[in-house]
């Protein structure tokens, strides 16, 4: 079973997501790794873009409706189940599916895992047939980027994909204030950065080049939704 296991994950994502890997990177000009991380970052956002901005629609919904939500919530009379079903009856037509937001999250994850496999030293390898007939073996990896060593771990790039995190979830706070506002949300800006930051200072800096661009992109997308939106008419 295990070995059965093994052979699904390896067929099905490491050896796809190593051959994309080495394929962008033997495009890139240099060619350069720290480009190659930061082009497949915006690749998986753009291939779920479906979901992100399925998430964009469900605030903007539920952000319709809380008024409703919060006087159901504030019903001293109803028993908590009682409550429950009562939002659950104003939520449940737009059809939120938590997995399904979820989704560009486990994708970048899961990239992130194989990506980590190959800069520990997967792609030096040669001959060992995890390359497809098409892609061309680049040789040594060229790991350095603008003076760092995306293979070797550093405090300043970490700390800078915690700083583009921030100031994502600060963003994002602010616009979901208008659905809710738990005592967790609002430390929801310090968490997530600081655990991110933690994470990314044990790894290599690869990882930290990947969220800036992850970051980026949702900025970019944030601003064009916005920018598309139609301004409300006063009355």
């Amino acid at each position: 079973m295990l070995v059965f296991l093994q052979s699904v994950y390896f067929e099905g994502l490491y050896k796809p997501i190593y051959n994309l890997v080495v394929f962008t990177y033997n495009l890139t000009p240099g060619p350069s790794f720290g480009l190659t991380v930061i082009g497949l970052a915006i690749l998986i956002r753009f291939l779920f873009l479906y979901f992100t901005l399925l998430g964009y629609k469900h605030d903007e919904q539920l952000a319709e409706v809380n008024p409703l939500i919060e006087k159901i919530e504030g019903d001293k009379s109803l028993s908590s189940r009682e409550k429950i079903a009562k939002v659950s009856a104003i939520t449940n037509p737009f059809g939120i599916n938590l997995f399904l937001v979820s989704v560009p999250l486990f994708a970048q994850i899961i990239f992130l895992g194989v990506l980590y496999q190959i800069i520990q030293g997967g792609i030096y390898q040669p001959g060992l047939g995890d390359l497809y007939s098409f892609v061309k073996f680049p040789g040594p990896l060229n790991t350095q980027f603008f003076g760092f060593n995306l293979a070797h771990r550093n405090l300043v790039l970490p700390a800078a994909a915690a700083f583009f995190f921030f100031l994502e979830r600060v963003w994002e706070y602010n616009q979901r204030r208008k659905i809710s506002e738990s005592f967790s949300q609002k430390w929801d800006p310090l968490i997530w950065p600081a655990s991110t930051f933690i994470i990314l200072m044990i790894l290599p800096s690869a990882k930290a080049i990947f969220v800036m661009a992850s970051v980026a992109f949702s900025f970019t997308i944030d601003g064009i939704v916005r920018i598309s939106k139609p301004k409300a008419t006063k009355s």
